[in-house]
């Protein structure tokens, strides 16, 4: 049944140049032997600099003869282990899309040519979304909504995980989109084929409207959120212990991150009081005199106080200047390049898309 297989694949790649296989936009069906039908995605792989002697060539072992078995997907290894340039995708659709029985008309490989799936009927996409919170849950439910509203294509799921496990969700074929609120490394550009800026979201830093310091620079705040200024009194404000509040650290949330990378720079955070989400943190803001929190400024309440840092305020007109110093971009990411992703992705920088992006955060585009 693997000699089946292996067959199948080998004549679906050597029938056809790779120059075609990868730009033409059709994909190979190939499988068989109880392994399964998935379709070879030559669009991805070009989206992602790939050509087929990049694997066929340079990674296949000899004896293999240019073979990807079923045993080489799940050993990390050959072909799978870099197929987003980073680490080895953990489901087929990762790679490869599913095609129903329905979807496609099989005929048996020959040396004219692999057996190929023909145009797929148009069927409904349902486009899900996981990362930030930020963006999962001030965006995407207006945005998501006029975009079903125009183009017809539905949106399931909306969650807020945070931008780590948004990211996961991604690569592993768990969400159609995913949604980053720092500023993305390199390694996550590696990992994903499209990522589209939205936006930019403005960090605050909160206290309690009693507290009399309405202003601070980057280095009290580093001084503060590293644990070596401990009284408020050091800032000209009450002889009273400064109560630090974050969203928990080891949570994968994309504010933790942003902050640490702009104000912490490559030390840690302090001692401080963990909580599981931002709103958490404007709650224990509202109650507590001595606290103090970053967070995004569309959490922000008529209960906290957002103070200047090194003279600016927290406001649009601040950002685009570059006066107020913390702000993060709001990104998209997904593993699609095409289809009802990338029209979301170009709808997201309509006027109309910027304008509910502007509710709460600076828009990519200026207005």
């Amino acid at each position: 049944m693997k000699r089946l297989f292996g067959l199948l694949v080998l004549l679906a790649f050597v029938a056809m140049a790779p120059v075609a296989m990868a730009t033409d936009g059709k994909t190979i069906l190939y499988g068989g032997g109880g392994e399964g039908r998935v379709t070879f995605d030559g669009q991805l792989h070009a989206s992602k600099g790939y050509v087929c002697n990049d694997c066929h060539l340079k990674l296949f072992t000899t004896q293999k003869k240019g073979l990807i078995t079923r045993e080489d997907h799940k050993t990390d290894t050959l072909c799978f282990a870099c197929h987003n340039g980073q680490v080895a995708f953990k489901t087929c659709a990762g790679c490869h899309r599913d095609l129903s029985e329905a979807a496609v008309s099989v005929k048996p490989a020959s040396a004219t040519g692999p057996a190929t799936a023909p145009a797929a009927k148009d069927t409904p996409v349902t486009l899900t979304y996981e990362g930030a919170t930020t963006i999962g849950t001030k965006i995407l439910p207006e945005a998501s909504k006029l975009f079903t509203e125009r183009f017809g294509v539905a949106f399931g799921t909306i969650g807020g995980a945070g931008a780590s496990a948004g990211l996961k969700a991604v690569v592993e074929g768990k969400a159609l989109i995913g949604g980053l609120a720092s500023e993305p490394t390199e390694q996550q550009k590696g990992q994903v084929a499209a990522m589209e800026v939205i936006g930019f979201d403005v960090m605050g830093v909160f206290v309690n409207p009693k507290n009399p310091v309405h202003a601070l620079t980057k280095a009290d705040l580093k001084e503060i959120f590293a644990g070596r200024a401990i009284n408020w009194k050091q800032f000209g404000g009450p002889d009273q212990k400064i109560t630090v509040y974050s969203e928990t650290l080891t949570g994968g949330r994309a504010t933790v991150k942003a902050f640490q990378d702009m104000v912490l720079g490559t030390e840690k955070y302090g001692p401080l009081q963990e909580r599981d989400d931002a709103t958490d943190c404007i709650e224990d803001i509202a109650k507590d005199e001595s606290g103090i929190a970053a967070s995004s400024m569309s959490f922000a309440t008529p209960h906290v106080q957002a103070i200047s840092i090194d003279g600016a305020q927290p406001n649009r007109a601040a950002v685009q200047s570059g006066a107020y110093p913390l702000k993060r971009p709001l990104t998209l990411i997904s593993q699609q390049t095409s289809g009802p992703v990338k029209s979301f992705f170009d709808f997201m920088l309509t006027k109309e898309a910027q304008d509910i992006v502007g509710k709460n955060f600076v828009p990519a585009l200026s207005q």
